[in-house]
């Protein structure tokens, strides 16, 4: 009687220590399912790279000890969210902040001659599909590079010549950053031509900050306009000097802003090559160093994913879309709409000078931006974030992001 007592009290505790809550938290970790959505907020530790929990010792993430750039980040950071993070419901968010390593500089050192081009005829700019004019504005410009270069590697660069739109006196002042405007006069035709860099940065084409003629002539440089060896030691300073002084830069800048300084350069070596400075914003100067950078994520069916939000630029496509819109669908339509819509369909941009007959509210930005929306996605995702790349136009082309969701009935600016 007195053995059969003793059994009974261990199989008690085994049954009570069974029913613990903390086996209720290992099981919510295996399954990531136990805990309701929530938000997280980190920012990576130096030690979390060189974790072997997490990253193996013959991966790149730990032999380099940070994310070499975006791609690469979103690619590493769920196995780090899986492992430190596991028990966060499905639908949990997650903001991560980290450094891209070195590895994120753009530096190409062989772009030479065979990357140089210039639009010469009709089947250049009848590339872009919709043109009808043998002259680009940056938007169209920047339409035209993938039908142009449709499989770029990462980081190829070209630098371009072509006829510019608009047309702009022979006196005029610089007034598009980072490209290259001359103008020649024959008879009483006037024709300008820009000149500037582009690169494929990130799965994207991306214009480039190109040194002009007038920018080398106004540092020393101007014999040859190219910068040589002997000014390795004040390229950062000098390129931080030309950025801060550009108005039209500095209007648009924000702390974590990125400019691709394209320049020419003559190497200890006599080798010359167009080169790409990454210069960053840091709320005073422009420096070559990479700026923090924030990432979202996602808990979905138990595993942290990359944000899922989907990125679209606008096309020549969508020019035309615009261009067939009925004024009266756009919020805000004034006496100008009309001229605005064929004027859009033609550059691709928004003009925003309010005192133009081609003027766009931003309530008609955002409306035309969902009949774009509406076009080229007649079966959007619900809640997933649509980010939509446009331009707009006020004296300067200015690159211009947006972010919609589809709420399941209407588009919803964020």
């Amino acid at each position: 009687m007195k053995k059969g007592h003793y059994l009974f009290a261990i199989g008690a505790v085994v049954m009570a220590l069974a029913s613990c809550k903390p086996m209720n938290k290992t099981y919510d970790a295996i399954d990531g399912l136990g805990k309701p959505a929530a938000g997280l907020t980190y920012t990576i530790q130096a030690a979390d790279y060189t974790n072997v929990n997490i990253y193996a010792s013959t991966t790149t993430v730990y032999k380099n000890k940070s994310y070499a750039n975006i791609a690469d980040a979103n690619a590493n950071i769920p196995a780090l969210l899986n492992y430190k993070f596991f028990d966060y419901g499905d639908g949990s968010n997650a903001s991560i902040t980290f450094t891209p390593g070195t590895q994120n500089v753009v530096q190409p050192d062989s772009v030479g001659a065979a990357t140089k081009y210039t639009l010469v005829n009709n089947a250049d700019y009848l590339l872009l599909p919709g043109n009808k004019f043998a002259d680009f504005s940056v938007a169209q410009l920047m339409s035209w590079l993938p039908n142009k270069y449709p499989n770029p590697a990462a980081n190829e660069q070209h630098l371009l010549t072509w006829i510019f739109y608009p047309t702009i006196a022979t006196t005029a002042p610089q007034i598009y950053p980072g490209l290259s405007i001359a103008s020649t006069v024959s008879g009483t035709a006037t024709t300008t031509l820009a000149t500037g860099s582009f690169a494929y940065i990130n799965g994207a084409w991306v214009q480039d900050y190109y040194i002009t003629p007038a920018q080398y002539a106004a540092v020393g440089r101007g014999q040859y306009n190219q910068f040589t060896s002997a000014d390795d030691a004040n390229l950062v300073s000098t390129f931080n000097s030309i950025l801060k002084a550009d108005a039209g830069i500095m209007a648009t800048t924000k702390p974590g802003s990125v400019q691709y300084v394209s320049f020419n350069y003559y190497s200890s070596t006599k080798v010359t090559s167009q080169r790409l400075f990454t210069m960053t914003f840091d709320g005073n100067n422009w420096v070559h160093t990479s700026a923090p950078v924030t990432l979202t994520f996602v808990k979905s069916s138990g595993k942290w994913i990359p944000d899922p939000t989907i990125f679209y630029t606008t096309v020549a496509a969508d020019y035309a879309t615009i261009g067939k819109t009925d004024p009266s669908l756009l919020a805000g339509a004034t006496t100008g709409t009309t001229g605005a819509i064929g004027n859009y369909a033609q550059y691709g941009t928004f003009t925003t000078t309010t005192t133009s007959s081609s003027y766009w509210s931003p309530a008609q930005i955002d409306a035309a931006l969902i009949v774009i929306l509406k076009s080229e996605f007649p079966t959007p995702k619900v809640g997933i974030p649509y980010r939509i790349t446009y331009y707009t136009y006020s004296g300067p082309t200015i690159t211009t992001f947006a972010t919609f969701k589809f709420d399941g009935t209407n588009w919803v600016k964020q």
